[in-house]
């Protein structure tokens, strides 16, 4: 996991310009010190996600990474400051992968929200160590500006206030998030104990039903019955349904509010 820092704003790789990085440079690193000459810190970051991919970010080293590029670990060094920053980068990496809806795709409002929280979820499933670090990051990054610029003006493009739209975006988001990090949760639990999350969550219930308390209940033992990711892909949209449900009802009573007292103005004006 990575470390807290006091300040994420002064440290953020974001906001610290590169050639102000103590006494790394973003210049090839010379062969004294280990470098190749196509080294860089694209092909550095790409690694670097390969590598968080395969290992997950607890493993993840700088000498693990330099020794999968062939490269002494202190040539990263002239093209990141430290592991943190290229945590940072690689997590804008997995941004970039989303698929934003386009303004000329003919989205409504309710499909647009609907893009960005299925596009948001895919990319943390596909790397499960991004959905850990995604809070430890101010996640300002071009790939995540971008993204967040396109879900701000899918909010605004709703009938809703400006204050209600963001709290609709607010809304999908934190649910996706929070939907996500459970999921990639289970689906690592299951891996670390060699089954598969039916297997696990057959164990557990096999277990649980051992409790008196908790076998009478049922509250742990009557489960709907499917494949797990079937259920979970069932369940993340019927959400997202009522979520979306209950903000075009909001907008339209809103619209339904905003002429009713635009037409008692009308009747009281003088003749």
């Amino acid at each position: 996991m990575a470390v807290k820092r006091a300040s994420q704003v002064k440290k953020s790789v974001w906001l610290t310009p590169q050639p102000a990085r103590g006494r790394r440079s973003t210049r090839a690193a010379s062969p004294a010190a280990g470098g190749a000459g196509g080294l860089d810190r694209e092909v550095i970051v790409a690694a670097a996600v390969r590598l968080l991919d395969e290992h997950g970010e607890t493993k993840f080293s700088m000498r693990a990474l330099a020794a999968r590029l062939d490269v002494t670990p202190m040539s990263l060094y002239w093209y990141v400051a430290d592991k943190e920053d290229l945590l940072e980068l690689a997590l804008d990496v997995v941004s970039g992968e989303m698929e934003l809806p386009r303004p000329e795709d003919g989205l409504g409002w309710q499909d647009g929200l609907r893009a960005l929280a299925v596009t948001w979820r895919a990319a943390m499933l596909a790397h499960p160590w991004a959905v850990r670090l995604f809070n430890d990051y101010l996640n300002i990054g071009p790939n995540s500006v971008r993204y967040s610029a396109r879900a701000v003006q899918v909010a605004r493009s709703s009938p809703l206030s400006e204050a209600d739209a963001m709290a609709a975006l607010s809304a999908i988001f934190q649910y996706t998030y929070g939907f996500t990090a459970v999921e990639v949760n289970w689906q690592e639990k299951a891996d670390a104990a060699g089954t598969t999350e039916e297997g696990l969550i057959a164990e557990i219930t096999e277990a649980v039903t051992k409790v008196p308390s908790i076998a009478e209940s049922g509250a742990l033992t009557e489960r709907p019955k499917g494949p797990e990711a079937v259920l979970r892909e069932q369940h993340f949209h019927r959400a997202l349904d009522w979520m979306l449900t209950g903000m075009t009802a909001s907008a339209a009573q809103a619209g339904v509010s905003r002429t009713g007292a635009s037409r008692a103005g009308s009747s009281q004006a003088p003749a």
